[in-house]
């Protein structure tokens, strides 16, 4: 976000949102209610500022964290394919180097 250290409005948090994340209105909607416009331990409603707001350190710290797991899952699964292809290559290698007779026998055939 361009501007969220000047503040800005509820139509560009939802957007912004929804380009980077997959949520249904219900649970936009939700969020807006819950974490901005009444945030947990304050007594009043967040008033806007010339009709734009700060997202609080709390509400940075958690889309910061969401990202971060995100990034670690996807990580883990480009590890888990990579581990699974050099598993592969070290089989056929150990095959290739264990019978090469074997290997022999199946190239002159062909």
């Amino acid at each position: 976000m361009d501007n969220s250290e000047k503040g800005f409005g509820e139509e560009e948090l939802k957007e912004y949102i929804n380009s980077l994340y997959s949520v249904s209105l219900g649970h936009l909607n939700q969020f807006l209610e819950e974490e901005i416009h009444f945030p947990p331990g304050s007594k009043f409603s967040r008033s806007a500022r010339e009709g734009s707001w700060i997202p609080p350190l709390e509400l940075v710290s958690k889309v910061t964290d969401y990202d971060e797991l995100r990034e670690a899952r996807r990580n883990s699964k480009n590890a888990f394919i990579l581990s699974i292809i050099a598993i592969i290559i070290s089989a056929i290698t150990l095959i290739i180097t264990a019978f090469p007779e074997l290997l022999k026998k199946i190239l002159t055939k062909t």
